[in-house]
């Protein structure tokens, strides 16, 4: 028997309309096209329900003896259920279909047809698995070339937009767009369909989130999928209207995923090449004329004024490099709009002359929020020439120690200076000076470190230091020298004051950035 392949599934009027098969409606409902045919089921069993799941074609020979109560809580049960049909085979135990059957079943809405005997059960459930696989095999194939019409969209010259046109065609619901976990409409389709900011919720989690909000839709009334990058979902590819299509909605989210992550190895390459190029301009491991030949590779004047960025977020370094915080220009497979560096767990961002450096400080804190909500960005002052670009930088990291947001340069302090020296360990160095008097203070509950801090800040000044702790004279001199023994430092000799001073300012500051 030949079957073709088709896209509708089987139903009970396609049983009946099969000369060969000889099935006869015993009941009205047997017209009903929605009544849909997933599996065949033969039983004679007292209770075949538990081994059943909805939509079968139940086949029996009414083998057993029922009485209509039998039969009223049977059929009702199937009903139900609900079966696609029942089948009574005719001619081994009844020659026809009991009255009673076909009554309750036209009673409780069951679909009923009668088999003669000289069409065996076998050839009924061959006919329905052949097209019941010939619709599966279909359903396969559609979405196997569906699938490849989206990565070819994805991968040609249409890119994500192309993507989503042909989604939008596919799918059936409505506008589609992709959406930062903040709210930020990335792209949609049509270009002129509202999606109002905030219609994602920002959540974990990788699995379907109903979170689209978009028009006049009530919330959930579309779908949301997030579009992971190294376990972690960095947008949602979102619905106007719900979709039967999961399949196909999650297929494009996950090679949306592969492919930003591919864009993004490539963007993080270049980044940690600048950066190491800018580490080399700082430590002066090249001359200031190659350095302002390279410069001018990445679109920068060598002997033009540029203001220096620098960024830091908390945390493993490493998502720096592996996830991606500049979604946007990877969508649109663009590289960064002004030259971004990576130099350890720093973004460094150099802005040439009459480009908004506080504005593109701005645009640098609000992608690294994505990986840390308390990232600290600091501003450097324009200047000009490959020694101004070093002392920006220096600038920069000196402000974005000031904690959480940007902040604009302040007047670089010599200190400063050596405590963001790239080649001195100050900060280890530091907690070597000071270590006798932090296991002190840990072991004793003393204040011996913020002692010597007072101290140093009031000139070393007694009576001063004596007030600002709240301290009586002999109590402080009894510190002080208990500073000095553990130390092994003399506070009245100012290179141990200083050098005490530079540890206490390189303890305060933390690791370099």
């Amino acid at each position: 028997m030949l079957v073709q392949n088709r896209l509708m599934p089987v139903c009970v009027p396609d049983l009946l309309a099969q000369p060969t098969l000889r099935l006869r409606a015993l009941t009205s409902h047997c017209d009903d096209v929605e009544r849909r045919i997933s599996w065949v089921s033969t039983t004679e069993l007292p209770d075949p329900l538990p081994f059943l799941r909805g939509g079968e074609l139940v086949m029996t020979t009414c083998l057993l003896d029922r009485d209509e109560a039998d039969w009223i809580q049977l059929l009702g049960r199937l009903a139900e259920l609900p079966v696609a049909a029942l089948c009574i085979g005719t001619g081994l135990v009844h020659s026809a279909a009991p009255p009673v059957v076909i009554e309750i079943a036209e009673r409780v809405g069951l679909a009923l047809v009668e088999s003669p005997v000289e069409v065996p059960f076998a050839q009924i459930s061959h006919w329905v698995a052949d097209l019941v696989f010939a619709e599966q095999y279909d359903a396969v194939r559609a979405t196997s070339a569906l699938q490849d019409e989206l990565m070819r969209e994805l991968l040609s010259g249409h890119g994500l937009r192309g993507l989503l046109r042909r989604l939008y065609r596919q799918l059936g619901a409505g506008p589609v767009a992709v959406v930062e976990p903040t709210g930020k409409v990335l792209a949609r389709h049509p270009a002129s369909s509202a999606w109002p900011d905030a219609t994602v919720l920002a959540t974990s989690g990788h699995g379907a989130d109903p979170t689209c909000r978009p028009g006049s839709e009530g919330p959930g009334e579309g779908a949301a999928v997030p579009i992971v990058v190294d376990g972690a979902p960095v947008a949602r590819l979102c619905t106007r209207r719900p979709t039967p299509r999961s399949d196909v909605l999650a297929f494009a989210t996950s090679i949306l995923g592969l492919e930003v992550a591919r864009h993004h190895a490539v963007l993080t390459g270049r980044r940690e090449l600048l950066g190491q190029f800018l580490e080399d301009v700082l430590h002066r491991t090249i001359a200031d004329a190659e350095a302002r030949r390279r410069l001018s590779s990445y679109g920068l004047a060598g002997d033009g004024a540029n203001t220096v960025v620098v960024a830091r977020v908390g945390g493993d370094p490493r998502r720096l490099r592996s996830l991606p915080w500049t979604l946007e220009p990877l969508l649109e497979r663009e590289g960064d709009r002004l030259p971004t560096a990576l130099i350890d767990d720093t973004v460094m961002v150099v802005v040439p002359d009459g480009v908004d450096a506080e504005g593109a400080a701005h645009t640098v804190a609000a992608r690294l929020s994505v990986l840390d909500p308390q990232v600290r960005v600091g501003v450097g002052e324009p200047r000009r020439g490959v020694s101004g670009l070093r002392l920006g930088y220096f600038e920069a990291r000196q402000a974005a120690q000031a904690g959480p947001g940007v902040h604009g340069a302040a007047p670089l302090s010599l200190a400063g200076l050596l405590m963001g020296n790239l080649d001195l360990p100050l900060h280890e160095l530091g907690n070597t000076v000071l270590a006798p008097l932090l296991r002190h203070d840990e072991a004793h509950r003393a204040e011996l470190v913020g002692t010597l801090r007072t101290y140093l800040a009031h000139d070393c000044a007694s009576a001063a230091t004596a007030e600002a702790l709240t301290l009586h004279r002999n109590s402080l001199r009894y510190r002080l020298r208990l500073i000095e023994q553990l130390t092994g430092r003399d506070l009245d000799r100012l290179t141990d004051r200083l050098e005490l001073w530079l540890a206490l300012t390189a303890l305060d500051e933390g690791p370099a950035l």
